[in-house]
């Protein structure tokens, strides 16, 4: 991962860009996204109950969040997707999706997709937002390398033959699965990392390959106070 050159501002926003590997894939990093994340964590605590979803490969529990903040985060980091990605005035992003996610489940408990980096969706134009609201000792976010594809990227010409190629390996590798992924592995390689910090905003393709930095030796807690606590947001882009 290499830095470029960081834009000072841009409509009251101020955030860093990073290079991802031999695609140069923008990852954007924003600090203090928000000016009350208090507030968030209190609304995590309140109304319903966090649960598990079926269709999810999240290996822990959502709740939805109202759209005000879904209005507020597309407000702030819409001049960022057109400043750093190159969003063109004719497309007109949109929040598809705004939860709370707690990282629960233990290493033992995964399943063999959980364990490896994954992509949100293949489209160029659906971005991944994640928003820390929990501690630094929480690790962070990593992106990654497929070895044998070097793949970085899964887009939708790519996606059968990834999927075929990892499959095979998987089967192949004793020593894949039963733990998160968190670093170098015999089918990956780790190419950039990014830190937890309180209040902070990532900003990537969702197409990207990616894995929380997941520890369960640090605690992995259904309480938002104590937990692995995020605000996962996916915003796509399309023609108006």
């Amino acid at each position: 991962m290499r830095a470029l050159p960081t834009t000072p501002e841009v409509a009251g926003v101020t955030y860093d860009v990073h290079a991802l590997g031999h695609e140069a894939q923008p990852l954007v990093v924003i600090d203090n996204i928000v000016d009350d994340p208090e507030a968030l964590i209190a609304l995590a605590e309140a109304g319903p109950p966090f649960v598990a979803q079926p269709t999810d490969y999240y290996p822990g529990i959502r709740k939805p969040i109202s759209n005000t903040y879904s209005d507020i985060l597309l407000q702030k980091v819409e001049p960022v997707l057109r400043d750093v990605f190159g969003l063109e005035h004719q497309y007109q992003p949109q929040v598809r999706l705004s939860a709370f996610s707690l990282t629960t489940t233990q290493p033992q408990k995964l399943r063999p997709i959980q364990c490896v980096p994954h992509i949100d969706n293949h489209a160029p134009n659906q971005f991944a937002v994640v928003h820390y609201l929990c501690q630094e000792k929480f690790g962070g976010t990593s992106f990654y390398r497929h070895r044998s594809t070097g793949y970085e990227t899964i887009t939708a010409e790519r996606l059968e033959h990834y999927f075929k190629v990892l499959k095979q390996e998987v089967m192949a590798d004793d020593s894949a699965g039963g733990d998160y992924i968190n670093g170098n592995t015999r089918l990956f390689e780790r190419i950039a990392r990014i830190k937890v910090r309180f209040n902070r905003a990532l900003i990537y393709r969702s197409c990207s390959l990616h894995s929380g930095d997941i520890s369960a030796a640090v605690g992995l807690s259904s309480d938002p106070r104590v937990g692995r606590l995020t605000l996962n947001s996916f915003i796509e882009s399309n023609p108006a």
